[in-house]
């Protein structure tokens, strides 16, 4: 009985690869979705359906290729550039598969591409004036404690509009879908859709890219001399201390720009109180950030020079 077991699952496992063998090398016909982007629109002209995010690619390959293709989901995104697609004579419809789209850059595999849907796009040209303005990014960045972020940076900052005089002479900037970024530690990049401020008004683009840099602050302390103001010129004043202590912070990149040199410490005579002055900071560099000063108040002496 042993015997006949032990040839049994070995027929078993035979006819198990046997069929799995044929199942691979059939031919198979299969829809995939794939993330894409589209750039370089035709400024001059309104696409009639919104672009799509996906396009899906019917596919026709044996059942190994098929299994590793599957493998690769979710797909990378594809680019299509509009200047590499054939249009008609009017330019008013786009074949995508015109562009010569290498699915294989996503999936890796050569396959045989039966179809692309939606394969074309169709546009109708734009009436009116044409205008640039400024892209107004909607963001809400709040760093993380003992971090600092450096101001959005818009990739394109103007774009084009394009509509009828009336619905275009009262724009003057473009604003993006808002972003909410809290507890950031780290460099942020990514891409914002653009609002469109009626159906009447066309964009050349669809979004920008946004950039937020994220930098740890540091703390340092300096000792920086007093200069006294608003004293008669025969007389000199004597201040107790001569000198404040002064902490600030600053990004990281910024510690090397700053010195000492950068801080100017003052006290007004005109402006002493019980025989005291307010230490005043004159000069600070835009990228310091002031914690304390110490002293806040000095003492002080006036002796005649003649």
């Amino acid at each position: 009985m042993r015997g006949k077991l032990s040839a049994f699952l070995i027929c078993l496992a035979i006819s198990a690869f046997l069929w799995i063998s044929h199942r691979l090398n059939q031919t198979y016909f299969y829809s995939i979705n794939v993330p894409v982007k589209f750039v370089n629109l035709p400024a001059n002209k309104a696409l009639i359906n919104e672009l799509p995010d996906h396009l899906r690619f019917d596919i026709k390959t044996n059942g190994l290729k098929l299994f590793f293709v599957l493998l690769r989901r979710p797909f990378n995104e594809i680019t299509i550039d509009f200047n590499k697609l054939k249009s008609d004579n009017k330019q008013q419809a786009y074949s995508i598969s015109s562009g010569n789209i290498k699915l294989s850059e996503t999936t890796k595999l050569n396959v045989d591409v039966k179809r692309i849907s939606p394969d074309t796009l169709f546009f109708v040209s734009k009436t009116g004036i044409t205008k640039n303005v400024a892209v107004k990014a909607i963001i809400s960045a709040n760093p993380e404690k003992g971090y600092v972020l450096s101001k959005p940076v818009i990739s394109p900052a103007f774009i084009t509009i394009n509509g009828d005089s009336i619905s275009v002479n009262g724009i003057d900037s473009i604003s993006t879908a808002p972003l909410y970024l809290n507890q950031v530690n780290a460099n942020y990049s990514g891409q914002l859709a653009l609002l469109r401020p009626s159906e009447n008004v066309f964009l050349n683009i669809n979004e920008v890219n946004i950039s937020i840099k994220a930098d740890k602050l540091l703390e340092k302390q300096i000792e920086v001399p007093l200069t006294a103001l608003g004293i008669a010129p025969s007389t000199v004043a004597k201040l107790f201390p001569s000198k404040v202590k002064i902490t600030y912070s600053a990004a990281r990149n910024d510690f090397s720009e700053i010195s000492s040199d950068d801080f100017k410490a003052v006290v007004n005579y005109s402006k002493h109180h019980n025989n005291k002055m307010m230490v005043e900071l004159s000069t600070v560099p835009t990228q310091a950030k002031i914690l304390s000063i110490e002293p806040t108040e000095v003492e002080f002496l006036l002796f005649k020079t003649k």
